[in-house]
């Protein structure tokens, strides 16, 4: 195999296996002293944990590649965690964490990134 060819093939090569690698996930990780939701590995999931006893609903705003605007909620109190659905097709690139406050606007830690 000539020189070209050689330098052809690893190439190809190279970009198939950047093209099909998770290495590039990064973990997401946002909190405040009531909720932390976070996002690790392949960044497939998101876990919405609440970490404060103080009665208020916990929940993350986040961000799929395909698909905008999605919220998970915890409702169950504190020392709990609600975990999304799993789908590193459709990966999770953007989070909050936020605090419900009745009559009053939510505490929202800034978008991640």
């Amino acid at each position: 195999m000539s020189r070209t060819k050689r330098f052809g093939v690893a190439a190809l090569t190279g970009i198939a296996i950047l093209g099909a690698s998770p290495a590039f996930a990064v973990d997401m990780r946002m909190s405040n002293p009531a909720v932390v939701a976070h996002s690790y590995g392949a960044n497939g999931a998101i876990a919405v944990s609440d970490v404060k006893a103080d009665d208020r609903e916990v929940y993350a705003d986040y961000h799929r590649k395909y698909n905008r605007n999605l919220e998970l909620r915890n409702s169950r109190g504190n020392g709990t965690r609600v975990t999304s659905s799993h789908d590193t097709g459709n990966p999770v690139t953007n989070l909050q964490a936020c605090v419900a406050v009745n009559f009053f606007p939510d505490t929202c830690t800034g978008w991640w990134r």
